[in-house]
């Protein structure tokens, strides 16, 4: 897959950094390749789109000396297994913000976390976080079969439509990566844990588990708890970690959700959309 480059977010502030990580498809366990463009007759599977909006609320953000989703981790049987913990005792935040900050990144203007930065110690970072909602909200279309779909405010059964000017955000929260909105019935089948490896584009793993917060504490939801997930805790571990020195005024974090943020899902014969979804986006850094 080969993603497009686009300036869709910058933060920057004079020392202070800024991370965000990563967000998976949540209604399927089918990893996404770029949709095709040109109105194609039909699709096999589900495939990543740019969608116009992309809103999601950010309360924390840091940098890391080791993993601390260690635990999560994709196996031999290319399965995401989990021991729900998260271990953030080599971590520093970079931005806080306790009601959480709302940002969009859909569009190209460049917009401002509102919330606290801080400067962590010179060091080399293999990772970083960020603490979000579990809720995304998206808008977006895809031609397909000479037809215009829209999304459209989720009505219990589908987000879609075919009238451009019913077109509108949808809310999407995520309470279980292989069910998406809810809980899947049976417990051992419920995912509270996702990840994905991008080797084009912003190459690095990424992963998140969800979370509620207890205390002031991230705590990952087990299956049982599947409910009381109010979070997500992320972690992306770029290919080249991110140093930072005395010297270093500040790190500039670029988002990216070009054909990657919103999943078109087909029906079954893949000649119409069936639904949207939310899609990842990833970071890319610059020290200055």
């Amino acid at each position: 897959m080969n993603y497009l480059t686009k300036n869709l977010l910058k933060i920057s502030a004079s020392m202070g950094f800024c991370f965000i990580g990563s967000i998976f498809d949540t209604s399927t366990e089918v990893k996404a390749n770029t949709c095709n463009a040109n109105n194609p007759s039909s699709i096999s599977d589900s495939c990543y789109v740019t969608p116009s909006t992309y809103k999601i609320r950010v309360y924390e953000m840091g940098l890391c000396t080791s993993d601390p989703l260690a635990g999560t981790y994709i196996n031999e049987s290319d399965e995401v297994v989990t021991d729900n913990n998260i271990y953030e005792t080599t971590c520093t935040k970079t931005f806080e913000s306790e009601t959480g900050s709302l940002v969009d990144l859909g569009g190209s203007a460049s917009q401002s976390l509102t919330g606290t930065n801080f400067r962590p110690a010179a060091g080399t970072y293999p990772s970083a976080y960020i603490k979000i909602k579990n809720t995304f909200v998206l808008k977006g279309s895809y031609k397909l079969n000479d037809t215009d779909y829209y999304s459209q405010s989720y009505d219990g059964n589908n987000n879609v439509t075919t009238t451009s000017s019913a077109n509108d955000e949808f809310d999407e929260d995520l309470m279980d990566f292989g069910n998406g909105r809810s809980c899947n019935s049976t417990e051992s089948s419920r995912e509270m844990a996702g990840s994905e490896v991008f080797s084009t584009g912003v190459t690095g793993t990424m992963k998140a588990v969800l979370a509620s917060v207890s205390g002031g504490s991230y705590v990952g939801t087990t299956k049982a708890n599947c409910t009381n997930s109010t979070r997500l805790y992320g972690v992306f571990t770029p290919t080249n970690p991110v140093v930072i020195t005395d010297a270093t005024q500040g790190l500039e974090v670029t988002f990216t959700i070009t054909n990657r943020g919103m999943t078109i899902f087909p029906n079954g014969s893949g000649n119409a959309v069936s639904n949207f979804s939310s899609g990842p986006f990833s970071p890319s850094f610059v020290t200055y």
